[in-house]
Parts: structure tokens; sequence; C-alpha cells
């Protein structure tokens, strides 16, 4: 058992070297320190013909008159990204997906040049909002980009000011997940290394684990918008992050009723599906844009 515990321990310390490797050299989200790894604007230009701040009605749609230009022989793209800012709570047309140089909604026929026109609806309740748009480069993998931002007031609302409990708040998920998955699982290492010695305490790690866990599932429930549940992210990593995440929490309520009644067997093969669960849910919501579910 003792081996067993040891492996299971160097498989968790190689994991969590190889995903902070994959976080220092990865790619970032465009809000977040994209000049670590684009060059910003690299020689693309954007703007629009309209002021930073806007006031707006509820439910009121603003033309906007993109103009982006880029370097001589650029692959010049234009995009609104729907999970950038406040996108997700913006109707956009004609679309949330790159415009490509001389594509049908360019209105600028010249090359390493395009005007684009956006529709933007802003959401009926009062509020404000801040809409993303980006010009870069559409052949790089991390690609070079100039980017605008631009305030919708709603109902009269003041551009919101620095929050120093925002950012702890937007990064709830990483900050409740983590600790969690360090505490499942280093309380099954314990249990693996001597049972009868270390039950108490494993009891008491695996247990704040699954509350972090809820704490975590409540969190993202108010936060996410609805409609960027199944719309906002990749499928691909978002749908599995939720499903494993789900199942890990289900067995471990189960795992720690099965702990309290003393049957030690149940309890251990419900541990193990919750362990493997939440490291898979883990992964999946780190490729999910190298942000988490919040991060």
């Amino acid at each position: 058992m003792r081996k067993k515990g040891l492996l299971i321990f160097i498989i968790i310390a190689g994991v969590f070297s190889l995903l902070i490797g994959l976080t220092v050299t990865g790619s970032p989200g465009y809000p977040d320190a994209h000049e670590n790894c684009h060059t910003v604007p690299g020689g693309y230009a954007i703007s629009a013909d309209i002021d930073a701040t806007n006031s707006a009605t509820p439910s009121e749609t603003i033309t906007i008159e993109i103009t982006a230009t880029g370097p001589s022989g650029s692959n010049l793209f234009v995009q609104a990204p729907f999970s950038t800012q406040n996108n997700a709570d913006l109707q956009i047309t004609p679309t949330t997906s790159r415009i490509l140089d001389d594509s049908a909604d360019d209105n600028n026929m010249n090359a390493d040049a395009m005007v684009v026109t956006f529709n933007i609806t802003v959401p009926e309740d009062e509020g404000f909002y801040y809409l993303f748009i980006l010009a870069g480069d559409n052949a790089g993998s991390q690609p070079d980009f100039a980017y605008i931002e631009i305030g919708f007031s709603v109902g009269g609302v003041s551009a919101p000011k620095d929050d120093p409990f925002a950012k702890i708040f937007d990064h709830l998920g990483l900050y409740l997940g983590l600790p969690a998955l360090i505490l499942v699982s280093v309380s099954t290492v314990l249990v693996l290394l001597n049972e009868n010695k270390f039950v108490k305490l494993h009891g008491i790690f695996a247990g704040s684990a699954w509350i972090l866990t809820v704490i975590n599932v409540i969190v993202a429930v108010i936060k996410i918008p609805t409609k960027a549940w199944l719309g906002g992210y990749e499928l691909i990593y978002h749908l599995p992050h939720i499903i494993f995440g789900a199942i890990g929490l289900v067995t471990g309520f189960f795992s720690m009723l099965f702990g309290i009644a003393a049957e030690r067997k149940p309890a251990r093969m419900t541990g193990y599906i919750t362990l493997v669960c939440w490291w898979m849910a883990f992964v999946t919501g780190f490729l999910l844009n190298s942000n988490l579910l919040l991060l």
C-alpha cells in the first residue's frame, strides 16, 4: 500500500509540474496579460466611429463601424470574441467569429484594410457593458493583434471601478478547485500509506475538498451567464468538465456516507472514482482556455 501511495504521489506531483509548465509557456486569454505571448499591437490598428463610453436604453441596438489595418501582406481579421469582456451579454451581429479580410462582411476591398459594421444590441437589464473587438493576424496560433474596448451605459449606470476583490472572485474556480483537488489527492495518499493511522485526517481532508467543490459549483452557477454555459466555451472541453465534476461531487458524497458508516470497501471505490473524476475535471477545465471555469 505504501508503494501505491508513493506512486500516486509521484503521479500527482508530475502532473502538477506539467500543468505549471504549460501555464508559464501557454497562451492566456485575450483580456488577461495577453502581452505575455502576443505582440500588441504588433503593427495592427483598430478604431471605431463611436466614443469609448456610450449611453444606451435597454435593448437598444447600436451600429458601430470598425476600421482595422495591418502590415503589408498580413492575414488581417476582425473579431468580437463571444466569451471576452461582456460580449456574451450582448447580441452581436453579423458574427462573433473571425471576419477575414476581403470576406463578405468586409466593406473595404483593399488589402490589409478592413471596415466592418457591427450591430450591437445591449441587454434589457440596466448595467455597464464592455464590448471587446480585436484585429489581428489570422495565420498565427498566438496572433499579433490590436484591440478596442467600447463601454455601454444602460440606464445611466456608471462604469465599474476597480474592485480589489473582483480579481479574486473572477478566479474562484482556481482558488477553490485547486485546493479541493490537492486535499482529496493528499487524503488518498495518506489512507494508502496507513489507513488506520490517517483515517481521521483522511476524512477531514476529503470532507473539506467536497465542501470546497460545492462552494465552487454554487459560485459558477451564480457567476457564469446562462447562455454562456453551452455556448461561450469550447464544448469539447466544457461539457466533460461539467460531467466529470458532477460525477465526482456525487460519488464524493456517497464516499463520505460510506466512510461514516465504516463501510470501507464502497467508501474506497467511490473515493477513487471521485479522485479520478476531479482530476479529469481539472485537466479539461485547464484546457478550456487556460482559465479553468472561472479563472
